[in-house]
């Protein structure tokens, strides 16, 4: 409609895109649990609406950082643009980062916020803040700063998305309220209806593991992330050159991600160096996606042993893959006993480590045995570094605690 005479069937939530179409405030929050479609329709949103329904508007989508950005907001929207390839003319420069669109004059650009130069001059009008409890308070001034290009008969407009973990957000939009002009919206489980049944069960399930991770993710009410089982990582920005070893950690997924991470061994210490995530892979788009991933030919990756099925594929294939060692409060404690860097382009790994924390009771209890939510790279990891080292004279742990191998 408007500028582009094009026919589109769209898949939208209706709660979310409306909120969207309608929204007048020039913050526009849009918080709450997991499966929401928060982010998926803030996407639809900007391509269909603001690209493709107005003229020369300059949209900025931001993350904390570069690497997280392009694993996520950016590759999700060039996902959504490859049924438009072929009906709408789209040039992308991959260096800049920026998708234009030519019939309309529209342009994107991707930018984290750990270059703030790179936006310091720019002006725009509209800013989309995914995942925006990672940012700090003054990244969000010096990026509402930027929102001042001029606009002929529309509001500038900054969106931000994320769930409900405290951070300073809670205080300044909703305990506070320092700023008068923002919309807010609470979206869960319940307002996408395209949803897979299994995942809004594991949702509902979350009330029987921990009461955080339900009011967090399943109620979308803010909470405070407790008994987090991992203090110890440190973020690298620069990797070491040279490992004593390369290996791979393989956690298998379809409805929920497959996460394969590659972990370097260096002087008795441990590096996230790159990780896969991805839903909906069948083992031969997995292996596809192995054989691109995986620089070393003859490297160890060690399985979820629960899937001999698919580990004997991926050995068909000329894989070294062997199932896992699954002892997961051994493997915890293991993990812990290591040095442990994760590189800042594991963004994935990052988020779930941050909130991978130990169940509680119905009396608040802690139980020796991790929340089944988003653990799939911390599985990975458990898998590959347990399995490959503690059978080695690591000096670790005792040797009487290590088992035959």
């Amino acid at each position: 409609k408007g500028v582009l005479q094009l026919t589109l069937n769209v898949k939208v939530i209706p709660k979310i895109y409306d909120f969207l179409d309608g929204g007048n405030e020039k913050i526009e929050i849009i918080y709450g649990g997991a499966g929401s479609g928060k982010s998926y329709t803030v996407a639809q949103f900007i391509i269909f609406e603001l690209c493709l329904n107005h003229k020369n508007k300059q949209i900025l989508i931001t993350r904390k950082t570069n690497p997280a950005l392009r694993l996520t907001a950016y590759r999700l929207i060039r996902n959504l643009l490859e049924p438009l390839r072929g009906h709408v003319p789209i040039e992308e420069a991959f260096t800049e980062q920026t998708i234009h669109f030519p019939t309309t004059g529209a342009t994107i650009f991707f930018r984290g916020i750990d270059n703030p130069e790179k936006i310091k001059s720019a002006e725009f009008n509209y800013i989309w803040m995914e995942e925006a409890t990672e940012f700090t308070e003054a990244d969000y001034q010096q990026l509402r700063l930027r929102l001042r290009r001029a606009s002929a008969g529309d509001r500038n407009q900054m969106f931000l998305t994320f769930n409900p973990v405290t951070s300073w957000i809670q205080d300044y939009f909703f305990t506070g309220k320092k700023e008068k002009d923002v919309g807010i919206l609470k979206t869960t489980y319940k307002d996408n209806p395209y949803l897979t049944e299994d995942y809004r069960q594991q949702l509902i399930d979350l009330e029987k593991q921990d009461k955080t991770y339900y009011q967090i993710y399943t109620l979308g009410e803010f909470a405070t992330p407790e008994h987090i089982i991992y203090t110890h990582y440190q973020i690298e920005e620069q990797l070491p050159k040279n490992f004593d070893e390369i290996i791979y950690g393989l956690d298998f997924g379809y409805n929920n991600p497959t996460a394969l991470l590659e972990i370097g061994v260096r002087d008795k210490e441990v590096y996230v160096l790159r990780e896969l995530y991805e839903s909906k892979l069948t083992n031969s788009e997995l292996i596809a996606r192995m054989k691109q991933f995986i620089k070393t030919p003859y490297a160890n990756i060690y399985c979820d042993s629960a899937e001999p099925q698919r580990i004997e594929e991926i050995r068909q294939a000329g894989f070294n893959a062997y199932p896992s060692d699954k002892e997961v409060k051994y493997g915890i404690d293991f993990v812990k006993s290591l040095p442990l860097h994760i590189s800042s382009e594991c963004v994935n790994t990052l988020k779930e480590i941050r909130t991978y924390g130990w169940k509680q009771d119905k009396n608040s209890n802690i139980i020796d045995e991790p929340v089944k939510f988003m653990d799939h790279t911390m599985d990975a990891l458990r898998y590959a570094v347990v399995t490959h080292l503690r059978h080695l004279d690591t000096q670790v742990l005792p040797k009487n605690s290590w088992g035959v191998f």
